[in-house]
């Protein structure tokens, strides 16, 4: 590690890429003000903490995430930005909304920790039918990069969602459902072994796929619901035994999130009530 301190990154440091898997795509709440006449806007404040190396390590990022929905032209945009000791992290996606369902036009996240710039770009192309995927990271314990720039036509008559639409479509009921009850979100990610290793890069270089994630929601005696998600197919850290436990509210938004990773990493995440 360097004497500066360590550089995690979007693929070492699991709870920023989480915060943009989950948080912005998860916490998007019912609106309780509105712009004009059509924007509806809501702000959330949320808190992360991360232990790394059972907690020889530890980091927190506070922030807040910002969902705008324009029914009356059919868009919507979120927006997520926090900060902590050595970390910066801001995550953007806009869309179309279309037929009752959330559809994503574009893409951007980026998160800088110790000086070291990860970031995350993609773009939906309904005309052409294609989904553009890049990305420019490096991993955890050398700091090597790698970077993905990669197009991918989009299936005939599937939906494809970055995880802010997914989010959406779920609350919506418009999320897809298989016939044994289990949500499905088919999403765009960097192809990989599955026995990669954390510090392991690629030396011909990575390709784009789609990946499709499934979990069940079922509700507590509180009336919340709560899931188990696999982060496996999106992280080398992920642990197969060990999915995310995700709390969802009454009203089927996120409330907090906690997992258990490899090389004794943990984080948990939760929201604060809209302001």
């Amino acid at each position: 590690m360097s004497p500066m301190g360590p550089r995690l990154t979007r693929r070492g440091f699991l709870a920023l890429p989480f915060l943009s898997l989950m948080l912005p795509r998860l916490s998007l709440v019912r609106p309780v003000r509105a712009l004009g006449e059509t924007v509806e806007r809501t702000v959330r404040a949320y808190d992360l903490n991360v232990g790394v190396l059972f907690n020889l390590l530890t980091y927190s990022v506070t922030g807040s995430v910002t969902v705008e929905v324009d029914r009356a032209t059919g868009s919507y945009r979120v927006t997520v930005s926090g900060a902590g000791p050595g970390v910066v992290a801001r995550s953007e996606s806009a869309g179309i909304i279309r037929d009752g369902r959330f559809m994503p036009t574009s893409t951007r996240s980026s998160h800088t920790v110790r000086g070291r710039e990860n970031w995350l770009k993609l773009t939906y192309d309904y005309d052409r039918g294609a989904v553009r995927y890049q990305v420019v990271s490096h991993t955890f314990l050398l700091g090597r990069r790698w970077g993905v720039d990669d197009v991918l036509r989009l299936p005939p008559g599937q939906h494809v969602d970055d995880l802010i639409s997914a989010a959406l479509n779920f609350a919506n009921g418009s999320l897809d459902v298989d016939h044994d009850g289990a949500f499905r979100m088919t999403l765009v990610r960097r192809a990989r072994s599955a026995h990669e290793k954390p510090d392991e890069v690629s030396p011909s270089g990575y390709h784009a796929e789609f990946a499709t994630v499934r979990f069940h929601a079922a509700p507590d005696p509180t009336g919340r619901l709560t899931a188990l998600v696999d982060l496996t197919g999106f992280s080398s850290w992920a642990r197969p035994a060990s999915p995310a436990h995700v709390v969802f509210g009454s009203d089927r938004y996120l409330e907090s999130a906690t997992s258990s990773l490899i090389l004794g990493t943990t984080f948990t995440l939760h929201l604060a009530p809209p302001s």
